[in-house]
């Protein structure tokens, strides 16, 4: 049987009770991915915040409001987003409504205007791409959360992006060298009969 008992001493915190309204408005941001752009676009196909890890946070009291298009090269259309309950908007109206903000790539064209919030993003701080960076963000006024910095162990494997990235492109090397093969890899037996190397 739960105690109304404060579980240390001198624990003088109300109990936490759920928000009466959105509390904390996160923003998640298009990665500047365009199919027809130059060969030098340094776009990213992946979006920071899939529908349903929104609809988690939303369900946990925050407000999400996503980028318009932040999730079409991923699969996810704005329509998928607002089913979940996250507004969509421009950018200029997330990054000025959002106190946190998610990017894969640190937008650092848009350091100015995220003054004063905080930047959740795939940093590399200890890399010379990732100093530069911070060294930026700390001029910008920017709190910058580097998700390649927590630690590989075990309680933290979902946390992991660096192992889980590594996965995904270790899938894909396979499928496109053997895509540029052109053949079968070694002799293999089915059904249908014996297809050789």
């Amino acid at each position: 049987m739960a105690s109304a008992a404060p579980l240390l001493k001198n624990d003088t915190l109300p109990a936490a009770t759920a928000a009466a309204g959105v509390g904390l408005e996160l923003g998640v941001l298009h990665e500047g991915y365009a199919p027809d752009s130059k060969p030098t676009s340094t776009g990213d196909q992946r979006v920071s915040l899939v529908p349903s890890v929104a609809e988690q946070l939303i369900k946990d009291g925050y407000g999400v409001i996503v980028e318009r298009g932040a999730g079409v090269y991923s699969g996810f259309a704005d329509s998928a987003y607002e089913e979940k309950g996250c507004r969509i908007a421009s950018r200029a109206e997330v990054i000025q409504k959002s106190q946190v903000l998610f990017s894969i790539e640190p937008p650092v064209n848009d350091f100015a205007p995220l003054k004063g919030k905080t930047l959740i993003s795939w940093v590399g701080r200890l890399q010379d791409k990732g100093k530069d960076i911070v060294a930026k963000a700390n001029a910008a006024q920017i709190r910058l959360i580097d998700v390649t910095a927590v630690p590989r162990i075990t309680i933290a494997q979902k946390l992991d992006v660096l192992s889980s990235q590594a996965k995904v492109a270790g899938h894909r090397a396979v499928v496109e060298a053997t895509h540029a093969f052109g053949r079968f890899h070694s002799a293999e037996m089915t059904a249908a009969g014996k297809y050789p190397p």
